[in-house]
């Protein structure tokens, strides 16, 4: 496994910054509208103060003074840069997996603190003697997207307190699932971040399992691989932002801000993941991808041609997430190679990510709980 880093940008200061009528609509000339409505800096560079509009980078037009935004320190000093990694692997005789240590010559990189685990302890998703699990309560939301009530399984921490604040991870599921797909046993949605948390090794947190078919007006298709029917889950991100998430904050005692926000997912879940995370950085700090699906760029699979979310060199983010972690079976017979070509993209695109395979996995849980296991042993600060 290797870990490819830049220079890191978690810390951060709060900074007032003013841009001059001069610099107006500057986005345009970086091929990114200009913001109308929104007046919110989520970002400054070289360039200027950027917003965000319709799921996309804007440029302030006009002069924000007083703006108050928060930016990673020295960003006009921090350029991407390849750095030389080192790995070495030892045998974990307890669990009878292999354990790979990834170090780093970035000391404060945070995703180098990972002891990835190519295969899942047994441990971590049994239900252990004495452990109390949670159940998933099914709610409704409002939904903007489709104009309906829309389902969601919601996962509480045992002892879930409305006095404390907790983080959230959204968790997705594969083409043609639903809030229920990822519940499955074999999937350790429950049992891994349980038994994890009970030992002190990940945080507590709520886990929300959406639908993710979110066709914009309800306007539903029949299921099929094609792009019809890819639209409806491609349209996911604004169901999220726009509804899913709020109602969240309105009703769930949640900690806000990327660092408290993560989301990963399962196969096309996966591919919707990398979409939404690197499409939205300033909502999402931690990206999971187990086995994602075709079309996070554009290619070729049984189905037949998929467009791409992003083109190839633009599945990037100059505010990369804390943690991104892509991960595949060595056997998978759905999504082959598409998911070390996400690899191979944020290698070549300077993004630091973890990337890892399972040894004879195909596309199935056990593919799913390796994935997953490292990631919640990630998100949040827990490494910290």
């Amino acid at each position: 496994m290797k870990v490819f880093n830049i220079l890191s940008l978690v810390a951060t200061v709060v900074l007032t910054v003013k841009v001059s009528a001069a610099d107006e609509c500057f986005s345009t000339k970086l091929n990114y509208p200009c913001c109308k409505e929104t007046k919110e800096v989520v970002y400054v560079d070289k360039d200027g103060e950027w917003g965000v509009e319709n799921n996309n980078w804007c440029g302030m037009t006009q002069t924000n003074d007083n703006a108050t935004v928060i930016i990673p320190e020295n960003i006009l000093e921090q350029q991407p840069q390849n750095n030389t990694t080192v790995d070495t692997t030892a045998a974990d005789t307890t669990t009878n997996t292999t354990v790979i240590t990834a170090t780093s010559t970035i000391t404060s990189d945070y995703m180098s603190k990972l002891k990835v685990v190519n295969t899942c302890p047994s441990e971590a998703i049994a239900k252990q003697s004495g452990v109390e699990y949670p159940t998933p309560k099914k709610v409704y939301y409002p939904s903007k997207t489709t104009n309906s009530d829309r389902p969601l399984n919601i996962i509480l921490p045992t002892n879930y307190d409305e006095s404390k604040k907790y983080p959230v991870l959204y968790l997705l599921h594969g083409i043609m699932g639903n809030e229920d797909s990822m519940l499955d046993a074999t999937m350790g949605s429950i049992t891994i971040p349980t038994n994890l948390a009970n030992e002190g090794k990940a945080k507590e947190m709520i886990i929300v399992l959406p639908n993710e078919y979110a066709p914009e007006g309800g306007k539903e298709v029949t299921p099929a691989f094609n792009q019809e029917f890819f639209d409806g889950y491609d349209n996911f991100i604004n169901d999220l932002v726009g509804s899913i998430m709020p109602y969240m904050e309105a009703n769930y005692s949640i900690l806000t801000g990327r660092e408290n926000t993560a989301i990963c997912g399962f196969s096309m879940g996966g591919r919707n993941s990398l979409y939404i995370g690197y499409k939205r950085p300033d909502l999402f700090g931690y990206v999971g991808a187990f086995s994602p699906a075709p079309g996070v760029t554009p290619g070729t699979d049984f189905s037949g041609y998929h467009k791409g979310l992003f083109t190839e060199d633009s599945f990037r983010s100059e505010i990369p997430p804390f943690v991104t972690l892509v991960s595949c079976g060595t056997h998978d017979s759905v999504v082959g190679q598409f998911p070390k070509s996400y690899h191979e993209i944020l290698s070549r695109n300077n993004q630091e990510h973890i990337w890892f395979e399972i040894p004879g996995a195909d596309h199935d849980g056990v593919a799913v709980s390796a994935g997953y296991y490292n990631f919640i042993s990630a998100v949040f600060g827990a490494l910290n």
